[in-house]
């Protein structure tokens, strides 16, 4: 038996004895750094790279942000001066793009993703002010 073929056994038995990650289920805890804040500690591996507190904090942030841009978007309908118009448009807009830095990282907030948002809010936006 070669060094080679006894690395690797001894590699799978130490794999085999290795303990369950913590949480058990389909979503063990696993040590890895967030992507949000960069502490390392512990996350699910379900989740894409947060920690507990930011999974959270980054949640309720992007509903707050679909909320306002819902309510922007009621404000809309049947409005006729243009320029009330122009601050709600402006305000779904700065939502999506506060949301968008989280796509870029990778984060998920919004179904569809912000990119998507954004691009069909601008268009939206030219087309109800006829600037496009």
């Amino acid at each position: 038996m070669s060094s080679h073929e006894g690395s690797a056994k001894e590699r799978a038995s130490a794999k085999r004895d290795r303990p369950a990650p913590v949480g058990g289920g389909s979503a063990p805890l696993m040590m890895r750094k967030c992507q949000a804040c960069h502490r390392a500690g512990l996350a699910r591996s379900q989740t894409v790279g947060l920690c507990e507190e930011c999974d959270a904090t980054i949640a309720e942030e992007a509903h707050q942000r679909v909320r306002v841009m819902q309510e922007a978007l009621r404000h809309l309908r049947g409005e006729a001066n243009p320029a009330v118009k122009l601050r709600q448009w402006d305000l779904i807009i700065a939502q999506a793009e506060i949301l968008l830095k989280y796509e870029e990282r990778d984060i998920p907030t919004t179904c569809p993703p912000p990119s998507t948002l954004l691009q069909d809010f601008q268009a939206l936006r030219e087309a109800a002010l006829g600037t496009g």
